[in-house]
């Protein structure tokens, strides 16, 4: 009896570590994609965003010629467009970036239009990349934490309204990454209609700061049409209105967590 209890004891120290490890290991399998995805796009658009803000100057020239004829500005356009899509919506190139290059190149006019289609066709994208990869192991992965359930649940039971309020609260600050912040919002169940309309309405505060720096600067390479202080007050001006509203956005959105 004691040498079968020995062997029972050594079995149980041999296998105890292995069934310990399955659940981690398998976790590991289904969030792998959710995990490749949220690193590439938390550290590979930073670097491309700062190379095309340096290289601004002959991307412009590449969009809208040195001619300045119409049909190059449409041809332009459209390249522009297509690109930003693409870039944005695999999570190649940051937004931010991707809008001042917008003002840089078209002007207000023309750029603020482009990079808001831009937007649209962008989070189109992100979303289909998202659901197909990674969102039926995200929203496994947030209904084992309460806290993160209850937020789906008050997104999912919301009134379009509110939802579409919510999610253009969570867009509307700076500092939320493009495309990290489609990973979590197609993991937390959010339509495509909702997703959308709130993407469009909570990027256009600081898309429209964005393209206002692009349309400040006309040569990157240093030469203003106006004081430099003016366009540094310009931007500095900017950049506080966009973290005002992102404050003001951040504390409306803690009062409606608050409320349900």
């Amino acid at each position: 009896m004691v040498v079968d209890f020995n062997v029972n004891t050594e079995i149980n120290n041999e296998t105890q570590p292995s069934l310990s490890k399955t659940p981690h290991h398998s976790r590991f399998r289904r969030l792998a994609p959710a995990t490749a995805l949220g690193i590439a796009w938390s550290f590979f658009p930073s670097f491309a965003g700062v190379i095309l803000l340096l290289n601004m100057e002959p991307i412009s020239l590449l969009l809208i010629g040195d001619t300045g004829s119409s049909s190059q500005l449409v041809v332009g356009l459209g390249i522009y467009t297509v690109c930003f899509v693409i870039l944005a919506g695999f999570g190649l190139l940051p937004t931010i970036s991707q809008a001042v290059l917008a003002g840089y190149a078209f002007g207000f006019t023309l750029g603020l239009p482009a990079a808001m289609i831009g937007f649209g066709g962008a989070a189109l994208i992100g979303y289909e990349v998202v659901k197909h990869l990674a969102r039926d192991r995200i929203e496994h992965e947030l209904n084992r934490s309460p806290k993160t359930s209850m937020v789906r649940h008050a997104l999912l039971t919301a009134s379009p309204k509110r939802a579409i309020l919510i999610v253009t609260l969570l867009r509307a600050s700076p500092s939320a990454p493009f495309a990290l912040t489609n990973l979590v919002l197609v993991g937390l169940g959010v339509s495509r209609s909702v997703f959308l309309l709130g993407t469009m309405l909570g990027m256009l505060p600081r898309t429209l700061g964005a393209v206002l720096i692009g349309v400040s600067i006309t040569n990157w390479s240093g030469e203003y049409s106006q004081p430099r202080w003016m366009i540094a007050a310009g931007i500095t001006a900017t950049i506080v209105l966009l973290i005002v509203v992102s404050k003001i956005a951040a504390s409306t959105l803690k009062k409606l967590s608050t409320t349900d």
